[in-house]
């Protein structure tokens, strides 16, 4: 008795393509994912270029910006003269400061004196107060005590050349004796010779090195 056997050849065959088949699947998904990745590092690549960009479009307009306003600045300069410079300098050497004179007089007016008026008039500041007599007391002792105190602090004293009584009037309140009294003080010279000394002849003051760098 003889077998016969049957071998199916395009079984084989179909195997072997599915094989190829999965593998060619299998590189196109790899070449997918690997596209993807290389667009979406483009991607990211550009938008981060673009914003370096815009930062510095923007940076570069506030330079120019800057740029304008410094060349604006130094036309304006150019017409300050040398004289303008030594006159804002004399003004500021010149100038009162009276908050510090206020704070002297506060440390320094006796517990029962008090000011009632201030008056500054064409360099004459002028200080008006009324103080108690006591028995026995002078009039004129508290008045002298308030012009020592004052003379004697640099502080009150640097923008005045003196300091003088004025005049007095006695009051009498319920039986307490009041004095109403004036002194004066005169601007001296002190502020001028501040002046002279900051924007004279001295060719390292402040006042004459700007006044030379804005080409006066």
């Amino acid at each position: 008795m003889v077998k016969q056997f049957r071998i199916n050849l395009n079984r084989q065959e179909g195997y072997a393509q599915r094989l190829e088949r999965k593998r060619r699947v299998r590189e196109r998904i790899t070449l997918t994912i690997i596209t993807l990745l290389v667009l979406v590092t483009v991607g990211l690549t550009y938008t981060a270029d673009q914003e370096m960009r815009d930062i510095v479009d923007v940076k570069e307009g506030q330079l120019e910006s800057i740029v304008t306003k410094i060349d604006s600045l130094q036309k304006a300069g150019q017409n300050v003269s040398k004289q303008d410079v030594l006159a804002l300098a004399r003004l500021d050497a010149e100038r009162v400061l009276w908050t510090k004179k206020f704070a002297a007089m506060a440390d320094l007016m006796p517990d029962d004196m008090a000011i009632t008026k201030l008056q500054f008039d064409r360099g004459v500041f002028e200080i008006m107060a009324i103080t108690t007599i006591n028995q026995g007391e002078k009039e004129f002792d508290k008045v002298k005590l308030l012009m020592d105190r004052l003379q004697a602090t640099p502080r009150f004293m640097e923008d005045f050349r003196d300091i003088k009584f004025k005049h007095s009037e006695r009051d009498d309140e319920d039986g307490q004796e009041l004095l109403h009294f004036a002194i004066t003080c005169r601007l001296g010279s002190a502020g001028t010779v501040r002046a002279s000394r900051a924007v004279g002849a001295s060719g390292d003051s402040r006042a004459e090195r700007l006044a030379e760098q804005l080409g006066g």
